[in-house]
């Protein structure tokens, strides 16, 4: 009989059966045996067919017993349902498990009955489920602990989701937030701001950055940083935002602080800039009555002692004359400390003009000319060539005249006396200097070299103690610096930048 069910099934279901590769499988109504199984069902199991015909879906199912499994099927026995759909484990014949779903429908026109099932392996479904759902765990768990609001979004920016750090900022639940509840907890200011800058992200679509405000149900009102990025499907669609909500209220604060802070140094710096415009004009008065007042008095007391030595010199005796040329070599120098004086004070007020200059050709200029004011002596000078910058011509002349003059005076002792103006790169600036060999300084006393009236030389050599603080003021007003390296007996060297 039941060789003989199998033939008529072979007949209908046989072809299907040997050369599919999907699992299927015809068992009886009455004992639930199997009667055909496909070769897919086959190879699954790792059963040959003599040892399935044997068996029935109850043992390969570990998961279900026969009353569980008949009352499973009741409803297709009874024609309450034609397909009956559902998930289980099967066991192959090496113990191994796997997950399906059985498509199982009652073939009541056969004779005898017989059901017809079709296996769905969905091993890898279950596994993609499991680490969707195990990831999304993860996914919650670093919400929940997470020191910022994290929120989520369809297109339209309804909410799907926010963890409880974005309730405790916003003072809302989750159910309220849902949907377009989140909105409430917008400032009132800036709700329509915020949303406006929501649609161009969308539009875009790009990335979503708002600075805003929250205020809580208790009147709390706080700052925070809203930042959001688009998230996409399998095939890059975007289908929502993903985003965060960070409380920058101290930030905030701390702006205003400064602001407030940054508004009083404005005023403090108006008011000492009123103060130090008002020194200005007290110095550019007492600049103009030394010019004037004291030079005549100067001139006064250089032209009597001058009258008295000629019209009155034979009737002194040589400590009387004495007396006199002192008085007079006093206030010439007096004369010339207020030249330099008033230098100091207009190059301190001098506005730069900044043109190309030709620092070399102005070294040459200048080492000529106290070559002709000295053409005695033999100096040996190196000038580098098409040494070209940017700056004041007038101010940088300036300067070179006070660092070569000085190197020309400090080497008038030396025999074979050598003057050098060059340039070296040093850190990707350039560095100006003038060198020279003569009597040199202590280096002790380096810290005083540009200060006025410093001076660390005696009477032996001519000068006011203006010159290096004139070439400092020069070298800072082109935003430069200024130093000098020497030894007593071997010479100075004097470095700047612009």
């Amino acid at each position: 009989m039941l060789d003989l069910i199998k033939s008529q099934l072979k007949k209908r279901w046989g072809r299907i059966f040997e050369n599919s590769f999907d699992e299927l499988y015809i068992f009886r109504e009455d004992n639930l045996k199997f009667i055909l199984a496909s070769k897919g069902a086959l190879n699954n199991l790792g059963y040959t067919t003599e040892e399935l015909i044997r068996m029935t879906p109850v043992d390969i199912k570990p998961e279900l017993d026969e009353q569980q499994f008949e009352a499973l099927i009741r409803p297709l026995r009874k024609g309450k349902q034609d397909l009956l759909v559902f998930e289980t484990v099967h066991q192959r014949k090496d113990g191994s498990l796997y997950d399906v779903e059985v498509r199982l429908q009652l073939a009541a026109e056969e004779s005898p009955p017989v059901f017809i099932a079709i296996i769905l392996d969905i091993t890898a479904r279950k596994q993609a489920e499991t680490a969707l759902r195990e990831s999304e765990q993860r996914y919650h768990a670093l919400a929940r602990a997470a020191p910022v609001g994290i929120f989520r979004s369809d297109l339209e920016g309804h909410c799907i989701y926010v963890n409880e750090c974005w309730q405790e900022l916003a003072g809302m639940t989750q159910d309220k937030a849902l949907g377009d509840g989140w909105a409430a907890a917008l400032h009132e200011d800036d709700r329509q701001r915020v949303f406006a800058e929501w649609y161009e992200a969308a539009q875009a679509p790009r990335s979503f950055r708002s600075e805003c405000r929250f205020r809580k149900p208790d009147g709390q009102i706080i700052w925070v940083l809203t930042q959001a990025e688009a998230e996409r499907d399998a095939k890059g669609q975007i289908t929502g935002y993903v985003g965060t909500v960070t409380d920058i209220s101290i930030r905030k604060q701390a702006e205003v602080k400064v602001a407030s802070q940054r508004d009083m140094l404005e005023d403090l710096v108006a008011e000492r800039t009123a103060e130090l415009s008002h020194s200005n004009q007290e110095l550019e008065s007492f600049s103009y009555s030394v010019s004037h007042d004291l030079r005549s008095p100067l001139r006064a007391i250089d032209g009597f002692s001058l009258a008295l030595l000629e019209d009155y010199g034979d009737r002194l005796d040589e400590i009387g004359q004495d007396y006199l040329h002192r008085v007079r070599a006093a206030s010439q120098r007096m004369g010339i400390l207020i030249d330099a004086l008033l230098m100091l004070s207009r190059v301190s007020r001098y506005t730069v003009e900044r043109t190309p200059v030709g620092l070399s050709q102005l070294a040459n200029e200048v080492v000529a000319e106290l070559q002709a004011n000295d053409p005695e002596r033999q100096v040996e000078t190196l000038i580098a060539d098409n040494v070209q910058v940017e700056g004041d011509t007038n101010l940088l002349r300036i300067l070179l005249e006070n660092l070569l003059s000085n190197a020309w005076k400090y080497t008038a002792t030396i025999e074979d006396a050598r003057i050098e103006f060059n340039t070296y790169e040093e850190n990707g600036e350039t560095v100006y200097f003038v060198r020279d060999n003569g009597v040199g300084f202590n280096m002790r006393y380096v810290n005083k070299l540009f200060g006025a009236f410093q001076r660390l030389h005696g009477t032996e050599f001519e000068g006011t103690g203006i010159g290096l603080a004139t070439v400092q003021r020069i070298v800072r007003h082109h935003g430069g610096r200024v130093w000098a390296e020497g030894d007593t007996g071997k010479g100075a060297t004097f470095y700047f930048t612009l």
